[in-house]
């Protein structure tokens, strides 16, 4: 019967014990999710800004690929309009570096 009795106190200490074990468990789980919340909410934030980094850079390549379109026209019309206004001096160039090359 001591025995029993003993065996019973120390499976009662012993509930007593597990049962401090599993709220304290259940209090660092509580923690974890709340960090686990944290940790997502700033994961979305920073998602939410790659996507607003990536629309804005995608919009400025576009605005540099229009521009680079406008220079590309600009020199072609500028090109264009010189060598239209002086064929000669094309020519001249030309016959001038021609004679350099005879006189070497």
């Amino acid at each position: 019967n001591k025995d029993c009795k003993q065996q019973l106190h120390d499976m009662r200490q012993q509930k007593e014990q597990t049962e401090q074990l599993l709220h304290v468990m259940r209090q660092q789980n509580s923690e974890m999710k709340e960090q686990i919340d944290a940790y997502e909410q700033r994961l979305q934030t920073t998602e939410d800004k790659l996507t607003k980094m990536k629309v804005k850079n995608k919009s400025l390549q576009l605005e540099l690929n229009e521009i680079i379109q406008k220079a590309d026209v600009v020199q072609i019309t500028q090109t264009t309009n010189f060598m239209d206004s002086n064929p000669k001096n094309l020519s001249v160039s030309r016959n001038s570096s021609d004679d350099e090359e005879e006189n070497q």
